[in-house]
């Protein structure tokens, strides 16, 4: 049986919404909505709304294969009759835009799930390239394979290696995030620079190929190296990934992590999902947490359903239900799971104080992002 929450629980998890946005105001405005269905197109003849309807199509369910999908053929065919209307963008570049509504449920009659346009805002640091033009090269690959995928970005210059070259603790890392507005960070590290060719011998890769202009990553991402010489890490407030491949696979594999499976399935559905936390000690643990579990990819809703003492239950609203959420919580820090019958249950285990988080550096590591991008949103100290 799910768990009814009365009326006081509910003027409880709305306290607890505010104490959080009071004492995390980060994480409660780091989402980005990502204008999906407005994407920028060569001109408005005929001609080019299908290669903007397929680059639509990607971005909205964040697969790139969704611009060849079958089931989506018949969308590509008849883009035309989905355009809301033309107009131009913050830098003078034509825009087309598609009618949300329409396509959104063309889209999920075709059995294809769609990706929130809500999306987490992620801070990205480039290292390991041994001069500016390599730097360049990289970060326009990352804000093209973003671009892409719809995921708002910012590449910023950070220390985020101590002087033995090891990553710094996870919480000095969100410190940084934090300052920044941002929900997340993915730190990627050419390990292998010498084997990085250069623009002037690079073609373009077979998946780049297989794209149609407007969703293929372009001479950029094959120009900063399509080798398996990236090392990315991606970290979250709740989990720490590794990921090894190209310049553009830190973006393709956290999409991955975000974005729900691009055919849809019973195990996708939205489910309400009962959370019991224990180890809550104040009032900030409890508001800590319920921001947290708001956050993890696939949760659509964190309510507070039951207080008691030092524990607390949670209703989420998740995708895939209690195996989503438990898949995503699986090398949490801050959540150790606890053994026993019925719903799942955690210990919340508070981070220690945070270390004071250094200042961005004089000189840039990568290319400033692009101001008119949606993916690519200049990241700037909270005020």
């Amino acid at each position: 049986m799910p768990v009814r929450m009365s009326i006081p629980l509910r003027r409880v998890g709305r306290l607890l919404t505010l104490l959080a946005c009071a004492t995390l105001p980060v994480v409660c405005r780091a989402a980005r909505e990502v204008p999906v269905f407005t994407i920028d197109v060569a001109d408005s003849t005929p001609a080019a709304l299908a290669p903007a309807m397929q680059a639509v199509l990607v971005r909205a369910t964040g697969h790139t294969r969704a611009a060849s999908d079958p089931q989506l053929a018949a969308l590509v065919v008849n883009a035309a009759a989905y355009v809301q209307g033309y107009q131009h963008g913050a830098a003078g570049e034509l825009q087309v835009s598609f009618k949300a509504a329409a396509l959104a449920q063309a889209i999920r009659a075709a059995g294809r799930n769609l990706w929130s346009a809500d999306r987490p805002f992620t801070l990205i640091v480039l290292g390991g390239l041994p001069g500016p033009s390599q730097q360049a090269l990289a970060a326009t690959a990352v804000q093209q394979a973003a671009e892409t995928r719809g995921l708002p970005i910012s590449i910023v210059p950070l220390a985020v290696r101590d002087a033995n070259g090891r990553l710094l603790s996870r919480q000095s890392l969100l410190a940084m995030v934090h300052n920044f507005g941002a929900e997340q960070m993915l730190i990627g590290q050419d390990v292998n620079p010498a084997a990085t060719p250069s623009a002037s011998g690079a073609g373009p890769t077979p998946a780049a190929a297989s794209l149609p202009a407007a969703v293929a990553p372009g001479a950029a991402a094959s120009a900063a190296g399509q080798a398996d010489t990236w090392r990315w890490t991606l970290v979250t407030p709740f989990m720490m990934r590794r990921f090894t491949g190209s310049v553009t696979t830190g973006i393709a594999a956290t999409v991955r992590l975000l974005a729900p499976p691009l055919a849809a399935s019973s195990a996708d559905s939205v489910v309400e999902t009962p959370v019991r936390i224990e180890g809550l000690q104040t009032l900030d643990d409890y508001a800590q947490v319920e921001t947290m579990l708001a956050a993890v990819p696939g949760v659509h809703q964190s309510l507070v359903a039951r207080l008691s003492g030092s524990h607390a239950v949670f209703n989420l609203w998740a995708r895939g239900g209690a195996a989503g959420v438990s898949r995503m919580l699986a090398d949490s820090p801050r959540f150790r799971p606890v053994g026993g019958p019925g719903m799942l249950a955690y210990r919340y285990v508070p981070p220690p104080p945070p270390a004071p988080a250094p200042s961005a550096t004089p000189a840039a590591a990568a290319a400033p992002p692009s101001q008119g991008s949606p993916a690519a949103s200049p990241a700037a100290p909270p005020p």
